[in-house]
């Protein structure tokens, strides 16, 4: 029994990078907007964008704002998250050749609310006529948390993750009278930290796929950090008559981040005499690199404003996006001369590559305001769609798989120089069913003997010729989130 539990560490890496999707996609993990004056529209604000907050929708609006503006804000998510795991068959438990039928229970995230999602902005134009300046700090929308049950069907798949980041930006801006204008954000971009953890069957023995759990079973996890990274917005407008506007705006640098981490794995059944050893040139060591990609985004709009005499009665405005995801076609995780030493056995870990073939995202926004008591209440509301970057084949429980959709409502009070705004987002999944022959994304049971192609019997079971082993990500997923949003605005 100790030799099966033997194992390439390298590949328990492997298995970790399969199930990481949620650091870096806007069309994963990133769910709503920014702060509540841009939630209200359902994002429909890179025209618009006329709070500090451009900044991160559109530095070049900075240069229309005159004045200083402090602006607070926070976002508040109650997410649902469920996963119900297509039934299976257990042939390593097969009598006279029958097998074991398996259903499964459905499986939430038992963190379904994230209480903050801050963001600090500052704007003046610093007493110059065409100029606009901004600094601020802000979370990227979007769950920061989950945690599903370690015995979970969906063990194989995440067990439970914790990401944060934060943006530090400085924007500036200029424009040629109110006809045109251009702008700029810099951003150091710090991830603050990242910890995941997930079961992986670390049994060796041939033709042995067990689809259901395993008396091998043992946790992996994976913590770490990367605080130094930068990248760049950039933003203009065009504004050929007072009630016609355009807008585009682009993250134009990808954020390239080298996460230095540690792992660390346990053994949840099988109880060992000595735990396993990380070494690096012969001194203890647990040290690994993970690398990913944000890509570059776009984001282009248009905006009607209706007026009567001097004053604005409202706006509409519809906003297209386009976000690069194509560029995450792996993710990346370098061991460096790390040797994991388990029962006597040395096992060097190398660089490991693993695929995800991610999509390009497409998105639509169309939102605007109706001033009902100019200067001091405003009413808003949009609605918002976009596709998914995920393919149906590697979808995963820790990010929303399907397109995605819902309307957003929210309001301005406004005077004595203050704005307070509220929204609420509904975001609405497209609910997958993903059957097992569809399925992409097998349990990892790192020290298998059955290689690619998978069809050596000597090593493979012959009830899963072609695939290394179970589907671990075959079920149906559903997701939907409520998310609030508050802020206040105090201009001078």
């Amino acid at each position: 029994m100790k030799a099966t539990f033997a194992m390439p560490l390298g590949i328990v890496l492997a298995a970790l990078l399969f199930a990481w999707p949620s650091m870096a996609t806007a069309g994963g993990f990133e769910v709503g907007d920014q702060n509540a004056r841009s939630a209200g529209r359902a994002g429909a604000f890179t025209v618009k964008a006329d709070d500090p907050t451009a900044l991160d929708s559109n530095p070049a609006g900075l240069a229309l704002m005159r004045g200083t503006r402090i602006f607070l804000g926070n976002r508040f998510i109650l997410g649902k998250e469920e996963f119900t795991r297509a039934r299976t068959l257990d042939w390593s438990e097969a009598v006279h050749g029958v097998p074991q039928f398996l259903t499964f229970g459905k499986v939430k995230n038992e963190l379904p609310t994230q209480y903050l999602g801050p963001i600090i902005a500052i704007s003046s134009d610093l007493g110059l006529k065409n100029w606009g300046f901004a600094v601020g700090v802000y979370a990227p929308p979007g769950t920061m948390s989950q945690q599903f049950p370690i015995d979970g069907p969906q063990k194989y798949m995440l067990v439970s993750r914790t990401v944060s980041i934060l943006y530090y930006s400085a924007a500036v801006a200029w424009k040629y009278k109110d006809v045109f204008g251009i702008g700029a954000t810099l951003q150091w971009v710090d991830l603050l930290s990242m910890k995941f953890n997930l079961v992986i069957n670390g049994n060796t023995t041939p033709r042995v796929v067990e689809p259901g759990s395993s008396q091998f079973d043992i946790l992996s996890k994976l913590s770490g950090a990367d605080h130094i990274n930068v990248t760049a917005i950039l933003g203009m407008w065009y504004h050929p008559t007072p009630h016609l506007q355009f807008a585009a705006a682009a993250r134009v640098i990808p954020v390239w981040f080298k996460a230095r981490s540690h792992l660390a794995i346990e053994a949840l059944n099988l109880k060992l005499d000595k735990a396993p050893i990380l070494t690096r040139d012969g001194t203890p060591d647990n040290n690994v690199t993970f690398s990913f990609v944000l890509p570059p985004k776009l984001r282009v709009g248009g905006r009607y404003v209706f007026t009567n005499g001097d004053k604005e009665l409202g706006d509409i405005e519809l906003d297209l996006g386009y976000e690069a995801w194509s560029m995450v076609d792996n993710f990346t995780l370098d061991g460096s001369g790390l040797v994991s030493t388990v029962l006597g056995q040395n096992v060097p870990i190398g660089t490991i590559k693993v695929p995800r073939h991610w999509k390009d995202t497409f998105s639509l926004r169309i939102g605007g305001d109706w001033n009902v008591v100019p200067s001091h209440f405003t009413l808003r509301g949009g609605f918002y769609y976009e596709t998914s970057a995920t393919p149906e084949a590697y979808a995963y429980i820790d990010t929303p798989t399907g397109a995605r959709l819902g309307p957003s409502v929210g309001f301005s009070l406004s005077g004595w120089g203050f704005d307070l705004s509220a929204s609420y987002s509904y975001l609405f999944v497209m609910p997958l069913s993903l059957t097992e022959t569809d399925s992409r994304t097998y349990q990892q049971t790192p020290g298998s003997l059955c290689k690619a192609p998978y069809t050596d019997t000597t090593n493979c079971s012959a009830y899963y010729l072609g695939r290394p082993g179970a589907p671990s990500n075959a079920g149906v997923y559903v997701a939907d989130y409520h998310m609030f949003s508050l802020s206040l605005m105090y201009k001078f």
